[in-house]
């Protein structure tokens, strides 16, 4: 019986190994079951069976991605004590995440709105980030500040750094040093 259910669990995560594969190359829309069968050497019924639909295998490709992607959480805090600190891990912490993960949000971007279960993950990714950030800036009720730590520590800003040649470690510097003196002048 156990040998069974193991035989069970490792089809299953061949299946996802095959759908995850798929996904990079053609995002969620572009990737059929059918498909996903012949990735992971498996018939279609059998992807049915362990999926009943697509849906369901897409809920378990995103919580694999989750898993894969490490988010952070505010495990990263531990330590900082001071706002210059708590800044500085945001940012690296964050500028990192954006880089080990911007393939998959640059494939599935458009899709983030339009399927429901990479809408429930995006929602649930804005929620964990919005406490993050939160976190980060404890002790100071500065919107400005909020909203520019925002607006730096964003994916968009830093495909901009890199795109003009800054390294991952300088792009961290340049946006943690500013919010940092936006942070002392705010303080005054």
């Amino acid at each position: 019986m156990q040998r069974r259910a193991g035989q069970v669990a490792q089809t299953r995560e061949r299946i996802v190994d095959g759908a995850v594969e798929l996904f990079a190359q053609r995002g969620a829309r572009g990737t059929t079951m059918t498909e996903v069968a012949r990735v992971a050497d498996v018939s279609p019924a059998t992807v049915t069976n362990h999926f009943a639909t697509p849906d369901l295998l897409l809920e378990a490709v995103v919580a694999r991605l989750m898993a894969d992607i490490q988010v952070p959480d505010p495990n990263i805090f531990a330590g900082a004590k001071s706002l210059a600190a708590r800044i500085r891990v945001l940012t690296a912490s964050m500028f990192a995440f954006y880089e080990r993960t911007s393939r998959w949000f640059n494939l599935l971007g458009a899709e983030l709105t339009e399927i429901p279960a990479l809408a429930r993950a995006e929602a649930d990714f804005r929620r964990s980030m919005h406490r993050l950030y939160a976190d980060a800036l404890a002790g100071t009720d500065d919107t400005v500040l909020a909203k520019t730590t925002a607006g730096l520590v964003h994916p968009a800003t830093f495909g901009a750094l890199r795109a003009a040649g800054l390294s991952l470690d300088e792009a961290t510097a340049e946006v943690a040093d500013s919010i940092t003196h936006l942070a002392r002048k705010t303080r005054r």
